[in-house]
């Protein structure tokens, strides 16, 4: 189910629009981000739907200026998920919401590598693009050796190549120590 068909999204983009001031905006996100904290600390288990509607609803806040500092752990679920579809909203929400010294990253890292390691095409681009959004040392310490495996793995996919190889040079490029060039040099000449 895409953004478009979720129709509490669609009625707090258009009331978003239609405010008439910066104050009136300011009250409408306040009252929507105090509904959203309600919904993830009520207890309650909430269904794929409302969880994929509410992480929609927090990247548009943080897109319009607004600072996200809850519901991370949430969006981190989203990517565990089984469905496509949240681990979409799961990855971009991640790639938008956190930073890559967010001590949160350690928790992203063994789904990432298990998408990487899933053989779907689709599921490997999410998990690539996010590595290579997000960055950082930590990320490139840790999945580099990942990401080079799914470059030179046979099977793999050309669209999944592609991402794979600028994910590797994002990774390569934030700390030149994640790979010893030694070992991947060769794998990459038999790639050329």
């Amino acid at each position: 189910m895409t953004s478009l068909n979720m129709r509490g999204l669609t009625i707090f983009i258009s009331d978003i629009r239609n405010c008439k001031n910066k104050e009136q905006e300011e009250k409408r996100v306040e009252k929507e981000m105090a509904n959203i904290r309600g919904k993830f600390t009520s207890g309650k288990a909430l269904d794929s739907y409302n969880k994929k509607k509410y992480a929609w609803k927090m990247v548009y806040m943080f897109m319009l200026g607004y600072e996200i500092d809850f519901g991370h752990m949430e969006v981190i679920s989203l990517i565990s998920a089984s469905s496509y579809s949240e681990k979409h909203v799961g990855y971009l929400a991640t790639s938008l919401l956190l930073k890559n010294t967010d001590e949160m990253m350690t928790l992203i890292v063994n789904s990432i590598r298990s998408d990487l390691k899933s053989g779907n095409p689709d599921v490997q681009c999410l998990a690539l693009a996010a590595v290579a959004n997000i960055g950082g040392r930590e990320l490139a310490d840790t999945l580099a050796n990942d990401v080079l495996r799914v470059l030179t793995d046979r099977r793999t996919q050309s669209m999944v190549l592609k991402k794979a190889a600028l994910c590797l040079v994002r990774l390569f490029r934030t700390n030149p120590d994640c790979l010893v060039a030694e070992e991947f040099a060769p794998k990459l000449a038999q790639l050329m």
